[in-house]
C-alpha cells in the first residue's frame, strides 16, 4: 500500500490517472469489481486532499467525475445505471469534503460529522423535493419485485407488495447510509495510507479518541423522542425521521468501535478480542449494533476511557 499512496502522491498526472482510470473503467465492472475500482478512485481523491489540500483534491475529483460520466455517456447507461453512477460521484463529493475537513481541523470525528451532515441534509432534501418519495422508491425497487413475483419464490403478491412498501420507505435513508459508510471506509484507508507515509500510527490514535461533543448527543436523544412520537408528527416528517436515523445509526457504530478499541487498547487486550467484536458485529449485528450506538452516546456524558485510565493507574 505503501507503494500506491507514494505513486498517487508523486504528482498532479498521477493523482488524476489513479482516480479517473478506476472510475471510468467501474461504470461497466461487474458489481464487486466496480465497488473495489470507485471506493479506489475515492481514497485517491481524499489522500490528496489529505496531503495536498482541498483545491488539489478537486482536481483529482473533477478527472474523476468526468472520466465517470464520459465512460457512461458513451456506453449509454440504463436509468437505474445512471443514478449508480451520480451516486459515486456523490460519495466522491461526500470524500472530498470530510478530507477537506479533516485536513485543515486535524480533527476525525469533526470529518465524520461532516459526512454524516451531509448525509442527513440529503436525505431531508430528498423528501421535500420529490412529490411522491415513496412512490419513486417503488418505481425504483419494481425489478426486485418481478423476481419475487415469479410462482418460485414462495410468496404471495400481498407479501411482496408489503415486503417493498417496507423498502421503499427507507429506501433513500438506506442508499444515503450506504454511500456515507463506503465514504467513511475509504476516508480511513486513506488516513491511514498518509499515516503510514508520513506519521506512523496516526490513524489508531485518532480513530481509538472518537467522541461526539455534547450538542450532537443532545440532537441524536432529540431524534430518538421525536421517533417515538412520529405517528403524531405527519407523515413526512415521519419519513424525514426514520431515514436519517438511519444515517445517525450507522455513524453512532462506528464512533462505538472507536471506543471499543480506545478500551481494550487501554487494557493491552490483543487483537483476538476486536476480531471477536467485528465478527459479532456481522453475525449478530441487530444486538451488537444498538450496543456500539449505546456505547457512544453515553460516552458523551460517562467518557469511559478516562475513568477506565484512572481506575487503571
Amino acid at each position: 500500500m505503501r507503494v500506491i499512496a507514494s505513486y498517487i502522491l508523486k504528482g498532479p498526472l498521477q493523482a488524476i490517472l489513479s482516480a479517473a482510470v478506476p472510475a471510468a473503467v467501474s461504470v461497466s465492472a461487474p458489481f464487486l469489481l466496480k465497488l473495489a475500482l470507485i471506493y479506489f478512485s475515492g481514497i485517491a481523491i481524499a489522500l490528496v486532499t489529505l496531503r495536498l489540500g482541498a483545491r488539489q483534491g478537486l482536481i483529482v475529483l473533477t478527472g474523476a467525475a468526468i472520466a465517470a460520466l464520459l465512460s457512461g455517456q458513451l456506453l449509454q447507461l440504463s436509468e437505474h445505471a445512471r443514478l449508480d453512477l451520480w451516486n459515486s460521484v456523490y460519495l466522491w463529493i461526500l470524500l472530498w469534503l470530510a478530507a477537506s475537513v479533516l485536513q485543515l481541523s486535524r480533527s476525525l470525528i469533526l470529518a465524520l460529522q461532516t459526512i454524516g451532515f451531509v448525509a442527513i441534509v440529503t436525505v431531508v432534501a430528498y423528501f421535500l423535493l420529490v412529490a411522491e418519495p415513496i412512490q419513486a422508491g417503488l418505481q425504483l425497487l419494481e425489478p426486485m419485485g418481478r423476481l419475487l413475483r415469479e410462482p418460485g419464490s414462495g410468496l404471495s403478491s400481498q407479501e411482496v407488495d408489503a415486503m417493498l412498501l417496507s423498502a421503499a420507505t427507507i429506501l433513500a435513508g438506506s442508499v444515503v447510509t450506504y454511500t456515507a459508510f463506503g465514504a467513511i471506509i475509504c476516508l480511513l484507508i486513506a488516513r491511514a495510507w498518509q499515516a503510514r507515509l508520513f506519521n506512523p500510527g496516526g490513524l489508531q490514535q485518532e480513530f481509538r479518541a472518537l467522541r461526539l461533543g455534547r450538542n450532537v448527543g443532545v440532537f441524536t436523544i432529540a431524534v430518538i423522542v421525536a421517533l417515538l412520537f412520529s405517528q403524531n408528527l405527519g407523515e413526512a416528517l415521519g419519513l424525514i425521521l426514520i431515514n436519517a436515523s438511519i444515517v445517525i445509526g450507522m455513524l453512532y457504530v462506528i464512533i462505538g468501535l472507536g471506543i471499543a478499541h480506545g478500551l481494550m487498547a487501554q487494557r493491552d487486550s490483543s487483537g483476538f478480542w476486536l476480531v471477536g467484536l467485528y465478527a459479532l458485529l456481522i453475525l449478530l449485528s441487530q444486538i451488537v449494533a444498538p450496543l456500539l450506538m449505546a456505547l457512544a452516546l453515553t460516552d458523551i456524558w460517562v467518557d469511559y476511557r478516562t475513568r477506565f485510565a484512572k481506575n487503571l493507574s
